[in-house]
Formats: structure tokens, C-alpha cells, sequence
């Protein structure tokens, strides 16, 4: 006699597993936006903040994924192209 297999099932949108809170980090670390980077991975942003606020570890690597949205965003803005017509005159030339 096999072994009974369970019946495929719609994957658990309730529940954060690790492979969730990775996927949502790594979404975060890009954006910075809590609100899409949860729907992303079929949560709340409220469940993310709850995940956040019973789990210390994740929060910590919460905080680092926002350290490095901020750096890509601020970098991001060195590196715009502005227009040599609309650049502010920072180095004039003698």
C-alpha cells in the first residue's frame, strides 16, 4: 500500500514562512516601501509590522534592509544626468 499524500493545497497567505520574510528583505532592501514589498510576497503591511515587532532578528535585518534602500537612493540621486543647460554652477571654470 502507498503512502496517503496530501491533496495540493493554495499556498498559506496567512502565515510568514522564511521564505517570505527573505523574498520581502531583499524586495525591501530595493524600495525602501513596506506597503508593496508585503503584498509582493501575498502578506499585509501589517503583518510585516507585527512579524517585525515579535521577531528581533527580523526587525534588525529590517533595519539593514532600509540602511541600504536609503544609500541606493541617495546614490541614485548623485548619479542622475542633469541637463548642462539646468546644472547648478558648483564648479566654474577660471
Amino acid at each position: 500500500m502507498t503512502p496517503h499524500l496530501p491533496a495540493r493545497t493554495k499556498p498559506d497567505n496567512t502565515r510568514w514562512t522564511g521564505e517570505k520574510a527573505a523574498d520581502f528583505l531583499k524586495l525591501l532592501a530595493r524600495s525602501g516601501k513596506v506597503a508593496p514589498c508585503a503584498r509582493a510576497v501575498g502578506m499585509s503591511r501589517q503583518a510585516a509590522y507585527r512579524l517585525r515587532a515579535r521577531a528581533p532578528r527580523f526587525a534588525l535585518m529590517w533595519d539593514q534592509a532600509m540602511e541600504v534602500a536609503a544609500s541606493r537612493k541617495a546614490s541614485s540621486r548623485r548619479r542622475r544626468y542633469v541637463h548642462p543647460l539646468l546644472a547648478r554652477e558648483t564648479d566654474s571654470v577660471r
